[in-house]
């Protein structure tokens, strides 16, 4: 017999704390290894988590709605029904059962603040709310924290950011309106500094003729986004540099070809993952890309959803953009821009003809990658595209 924690996982990179937003299972009832067990809110996006072990859920120790720290315990799955469950386990529930649910608490009051806390009083707060109230200029220990146990989070010092700013609460004054960042939109915020601090970006554009590339994507009743993540995939092969990242002072070169997959939320950008996209055929991938996109618009995306990508895939061509230079989503080398399918007169064997055209542009981190380099991919991108 024995007892498995539950940990709530750290799933990317920038995520020190997380909320979560429900459960699947109830309290005695049983849970299979790999079956979804809760879900989570992060900075990236809501994610569903699946169990650690098979047993029964015997302790839920965060109650929905509440948010915490990462590698918080915040279940227990035990092989029996009966079985002793660590002392601990009833003290934490106390605590985190006790707990307001995020962004309540403060509403009778000056939204998001209290008193100051009294001379060596620690306050309880996570390193993502102390850095956030540092850049809005709030006093730490003058929030009300709204998490378990009372503990500060990002939300708690951005309404108290709110509530101490001329017209607090986001109403409008002298034209202007004020309103926090959400999670998300912090998250893409911080992603793109980093790249742009870090890493120095060059990028290369060229034309492809689109015209048997959209014979296969009619066949495989796929999008142009399909065939042009299929042949980023199968070009990546012979380039290991562009499937490259640096780490320290070394490089990583991943063996397997995962594309990322940029797409617009209402929220801020999200880019969710399509494993091995290099192997997969067109329908495969058709499916494997729409089955993504619906999880990440319904917030319901699954944690191996995300990270890990090799490089991404861009399209604002679907927005009526001809061409734009997009900016590499660090960790990756990167970047992939697609423009718009229009037709357009092109030279073939020295005659105008009109064929469906697109333009490409290729953002990469120099650090991992030279100008040549970058061209002799994007060349074998555009043979993938054109190819009979």
């Amino acid at each position: 017999m024995s007892v498995t924690r539950v940990i709530l996982p750290k799933l990317g990179l920038t995520m020190d704390e997380g909320r979560v937003i429900a459960w699947h299972k109830k309290e005695g009832e049983r849970v299979a290894k790999g079956e979804i067990l809760f879900e989570v809110e992060t900075d990236k996006a809501n994610m569903e988590i699946e169990s650690p072990a098979a047993g029964i859920l015997r302790k839920i120790i965060v109650p929905a709605d509440a948010t915490v720290p990462v590698t918080t315990l915040i279940a227990l799955i035990a092989d029996t029904a009966d079985e002793p469950l660590p002392e601990m386990a009833a003290a934490t529930s106390v605590v985190a059962e006790a707990a307001p649910a995020s962004g309540i608490a403060s509403a009778a009051a000056s939204p998001g603040l209290t008193a100051p806390a009294a001379d060596g009083e620690r306050v309880r707060s996570s390193p993502a709310a102390r850095k956030r109230a540092q850049e809005l200029g709030v006093e730490i220990n003058r929030v009300r924290g709204t998490g378990p146990g009372g503990r500060i989070n990002i939300e708690d010092v951005e309404s108290a950011a709110t509530a101490s700013s001329p017209g607090g609460n986001g109403v409008p004054t002298g034209g202007e309106k004020r309103e926090p960042l959400t999670k998300m939109r912090r998250a893409v915020a911080d992603a793109m500094t980093r790249s742009v601090r870090e890493a120095p970006q060059f990028s290369i554009s060229r034309d492809v003729d689109m015209s048997n590339a959209s014979l296969r994507r009619k066949a495989a009743s796929a999008s142009y986004t399909d065939v042009i993540v299929s042949a980023a995939a199968r070009a990546l092969r012979a380039h290991p540099r562009l499937r490259s990242h640096i780490d320290g002072d070394a490089t990583v070169t991943a063996e397997r070809i995962d594309v990322g997959i940029a797409v617009a939320l209402e929220a801020g950008l999200i880019v969710p993952v399509v494993r091995g996209a290099d192997g997969k055929e067109l329908p495969a991938l058709r499916d494997e890309r729409e089955a993504l996109e619906a999880a990440v618009h319904a917030g319901r995306a699954r944690a191996d959803a995300f990270g890990g990508a090799a490089i991404t895939v861009s399209n604002l061509g679907t927005l009526g953009v001809d061409r734009f230079t997009a900016i590499v989503n660090p960790p990756e080398a990167a970047i992939l821009a697609v423009g718009r399918v229009a037709d357009r007169v092109t030279a073939i064997a020295g005659t105008p003809m009109v064929r469906p055209m697109a333009s490409l542009t290729l953002t990469v981190d120099h650090r991992v990658a030279d100008g040549a380099d970058a061209a002799r991919y994007l060349g074998d991108v555009v043979k993938e595209l054109e190819a009979p």
